[in-house]
C-alpha cells in the first residue's frame, strides 16, 4: 500500500504539471503548488526521495517503504514461524501507513476537488484518481 500511495501521489503531481506546463494560471498555480506541496510531504514520509546515488542510503534515513521491505525480508528468510518481535513491529508500522494513508485520503477528497474545478474553470483536464 505504501509503494501505491506513492505512485498515486506521482501520477497526480505529473498530471498538474503536464496541464499547467506553459500557461498563465497564477491562481491555479498557487493552487497546484499547495496541493503538491502537501503530497510531496506525505511520499516523503513514505519514500526516501533523495537517494540518487549508492551513497545516498548512507547520507539519507530510510522511510516508511524500506521498513515494511526490510520486515518482509526478515520473515522470509527463515522457516520458523515470525516472532512476537515481528508481529509487534508489523503493527507498528501498520498503524503508522494508516495515518499516512489517511493524510492522503484527506488531500484526495478535500484539497484536490478544489484544484480540480480550478482546471476545470480554465479549460483544462482534471485529476482523476483511482482512489476515493
Amino acid at each position: 500500500l505504501a509503494n501505491e500511495a506513492v505512485i498515486d501521489i506521482r501520477a497526480i503531481k505529473a498530471h498538474l504539471h503536464n496541464q499547467l506546463s506553459g500557461g498563465d494560471h497564477a491562481e491555479l498555480g498557487a493552487s497546484a503548488e499547495v496541493l503538491t506541496e502537501k503530497l510531496s510531504a506525505i511520499e516523503e514520509e513514505l519514500y526516501q526521495v533523495r537517494n540518487q546515488s549508492n551513497q545516498d542510503p548512507l547520507n539519507f534515513p530510510i522511510k516508511l517503504n524500506n521498513r515494511l521491505a526490510s520486515l518482509r525480508r526478515s520473515l522470509e528468510n527463515g522457516d520458523a514461524r515470525p516472532t512476537n518481535g515481528a508481529y509487534q513491529v508489523f503493527e507498528e508500522l501498520s498503524k503508522e501507513l494508516d495515518v499516512h494513508l489517511n493524510n492522503l485520503k484527506g488531500v484526495i477528497n478535500n484539497d484536490l476537488p478544489k484544484v480540480n474545478q480550478l482546471l476545470k474553470q480554465s479549460n483544462l483536464e482534471e485529476v482523476k484518481t483511482s482512489k476515493p
